[in-house]
């Protein structure tokens, strides 16, 4: 009888054998798949990007050995590799994975290792970001208000992928489906961003692969419309959205996900407008609060004030998921707490706080813009990227009271797209364009550096 020897690799799955026939031994090498093996269901997805270092969302099948593999050459040569991962059944095998040792503006590579084999048909990619105290040019792009229905697709995400921005924001509604629990939370991460609907495929094929991307929600993809602190899946939408999305570090993470993070000479701040806010309904006076309507320790107003007038940046630009114009949308925007409001402007006027623009969503305009005349500072209404509107709405957005703003705003039903900012020097300013999913400019704006 023959005896055969197997030996295993865990590292590639071959089985290697030796055969005694007579006086010759055969050896051989047969290449088995790995049954055990699990796989890439979705992601990558990276953020939190600095000069040196990156974060990388990936989720797996199940129980495995995950890594990266990365590298400034597009073959992977002389690649780093990242520590290995064991995505775990209680975070629905999800990872955030770190990565270092990166050098300023070089464009990097990067492979997902998955039980040491390769997940990727092709390697992702992206641009570290510059040091904080440069003074460059870029883009960044800004889209809001995605529609839940599972075949509308997203042509705006291809066509903003040609303006090659540096990141990409997304301030809030992605999508609308409301989802009350931990699983539907998860789902609906997984689903904007992927297979399972057909916007999500845009978002995969078009920004994934380059793009980082930085999300705060609002309402509808918190889990409760108009929402509030008293949303009782409060714990578990910060739960699922700590597990989908690479963020900067959260300054306080069991009550909300504001956060900020720089590039060059400007800084985003980033609102968590529903986890710490009051009830719409309550008293607008100055116990009611958008950012803090909990008080607790560490709160967002807080974190928002000392970061503006601590700010080494040339700009400031805050994000919000709904309006920060006061005249439009009273019943769900800063509009319904102008106390408050007002507090914030007085907050950056008192300390001379210069160069601050507001994004905003929420509105499913198609852009829209004021000088400060009625905002209290310059904002911009990022147009929704694909929503299902009505036509014959009389006001074409979201609400009866459109408000009034310096530049007008364009109706949503037939003008989906998204914002760019072109941050120039020499002299200092930036460009706003609302543009269109097949790139038409609607709306151009300018603010000059005030000195």
């Amino acid at each position: 009888m023959d005896r055969i020897l197997l030996c295993r690799s865990l590292f590639n799955a071959s089985v290697f054998f030796a055969r005694r026939v007579g006086w010759t031994v055969v050896i051989g090498t047969l290449l088995l798949s790995n049954a055990s093996a699990e796989s890439l269901t979705d992601g990558p997805v990276v953020g939190a990007v600095t000069d040196s270092s990156a974060k990388v969302f990936v989720r797996v099948s199940g129980p495995g050995a995950v890594y990266l593999e990365y590298s400034t050459d597009p073959n992977l040569r002389f690649a780093m590799q990242s520590d290995v991962v064991y995505p775990r059944y209680r975070d629905d095998f999800t990872a955030i994975i770190p990565i270092d040792g990166l050098l300023p503006n070089r464009t990097y590579y990067y492979q997902v290792i998955v039980d040491g084999q390769p997940a990727l048909s092709s390697l992702s990619s992206f641009i570290a970001f510059p040091p904080d105290d440069v003074n460059t040019e870029f883009s960044f792009a800004a889209l809001a208000d995605v529609g839940n229905s599972k075949s509308r697709g997203a042509p705006s995400y291809a066509r903003l992928t040609m303006d090659e921005p540096r990141f990409l924001l997304q301030i809030g509604d992605w999508d609308h489906r409301d989802p009350q629990t931990l699983d539907e939370m998860r789902l609906m991460h997984r689903e904007v961003r992927g297979q399972g609907m057909s916007s999500g495929r845009y978002f995969r094929d078009f920004i994934a692969n380059t793009t980082p991307l930085y999300y705060v929600w609002d309402d509808h993809d918190y889990g409760m419309n108009d929402g509030d602190y008293t949303f009782p899946g409060k714990a578990d939408a910060i739960k699922a959205y700590r597990e989908y999305f690479p963020t900067p570090e959260l300054p306080n993470p069991k009550a909300g996900i504001w956060q900020s993070f720089r590039y060059a000479q400007v800084e985003i701040f980033m609102l968590d407008v529903r986890s710490n806010r009051d009830p719409n309904t309550e008293i607008d006076d100055e116990n009611k609060s958008m950012l803090n309507g909990e008080n607790i320790d560490n709160g967002q107003k807080e974190w928002l004030f000392s970061g503006l007038a601590n700010s080494t940046a040339k700009w400031k630009i805050i994000t919000s998921g709904v309006t920060f114009n006061p005249t439009t949308k009273p019943a769900d925007g800063w509009g319904a707490f102008t106390t408050e409001w007002q507090e914030v402007v007085d907050f950056i006027t008192a300390n001379n706080i210069k160069n601050v623009l507001v994004l905003s969503g929420d509105l499913h305009s198609g852009g829209a813009f004021d000088d400060g005349t009625n905002a209290g500072v310059p904002e911009m209404s990022v147009p929704h990227s694909n929503m299902n509107m009505n036509d014959d709405h009389p006001t074409g957005i979201t609400t009866h009271t459109p408000g009034t703003w310096t530049s007008g705003y364009i109706r949503g039903p037939e003008n989906p797209g998204y914002v760019l900012v072109t941050v120039e020097t020499n002299p200092d300013k930036l460009i706003l364009e609302v543009k269109g999913v097949s790139g038409d400019i609607r709306m151009t704006e300018t603010l000059e550096l005030d000195d």
